[in-house]
């Protein structure tokens, strides 16, 4: 049986004291690590939180970029050490104000992120870029959503999943050849909103992008969002020629 996890925001509505709920996903199919040489598993799985009522809104996906695996196990183990029920949305705060992670877009459809509004669990899978000479087992498709509930696939082969905005993606190296403008297929660059950069890279030409998933709802006292606790999915290097 799946372990539900909740976190409340609490607001006052005629006197009396109200819950928002907010479900995280909470499962993992396939979390991969960026010191991994096997290419074939580098993809993002993991099933969506169901609706926990009318204040959930879906479930977001979370990315950063670094250019020093250290610091990205350092801010990880960060964020998740108040990844706890006790601690309601610290994670979630933690992870977009303190360590600007940004939620992950699609392309060509600018403005667009993967939200998932569904109010059945849903499996994701997310492949950040194609690697060379490794065959896609999942298909040709960048990104694919899998129904929880009859297990039927329904393929997004016209998104591609791109950095916040819409604009440029994550193949940083152009190592599929083709952006002829070399606009979209760019390195990351310090003061990049989504990039941590240290002046001590762990390997020149190879960039790691951390990924987590995260429930929101609307909290009817603040007029904000709030976030359940955060999912780890996992951690990918991409690296000039591979």
């Amino acid at each position: 049986m799946m372990l539900l996890l909740f976190v409340g925001a609490f607001f006052s509505t005629c006197g009396l004291e109200s819950v928002v709920t907010v479900e995280a996903p909470t499962v993992t199919y396939n979390d991969p690590l960026f010191s991994s040489s096997d290419y074939a598993n580098q993809y993002f799985s993991f099933l969506t939180a169901e609706d926990s009522g009318n204040d959930f809104m879906g479930t977001e996906v979370y990315y950063k970029i670094y250019n020093n695996s250290s610091t990205l196990v350092s801010e990880r183990n960060a964020i998740l050490s108040v990844n706890s029920a006790s601690n309601n949305t610290a994670a979630a705060t933690r992870m977009i104000e303190t360590y600007t992670y940004q939620t992950l877009g699609t392309n060509p459809s600018s403005n667009r992120t993967i939200f998932v509004d569904s109010p059945s669990a849903n499996q994701i899978i997310i492949r950040l870029k194609s690697y060379t000479g490794q065959e896609n087992h999942l298909g040709d498709d960048w990104y694919s959503f899998r129904s929880g509930i009859d297990g039927y696939i329904y393929n997004y082969t016209d998104f591609t999943p791109f950095r916040n905005g819409g604009t440029k993606s994550f193949d940083f190296f152009d190592d599929n050849d083709d952006d002829s403008g070399y606009t979209r297929d760019v390195k990351p660059e310090e003061g990049d909103s989504d990039y941590k950069h240290s002046s001590s890279a762990t390997e020149s030409d190879t960039y790691y992008v951390q990924m987590f998933a995260v429930g929101v709802a609307y909290d009817q006292s603040t007029l904000s969002n709030t976030y359940s606790l955060v999912l780890n999915l996992g951690s990918v290097a991409i690296q000039k020629g591979k």
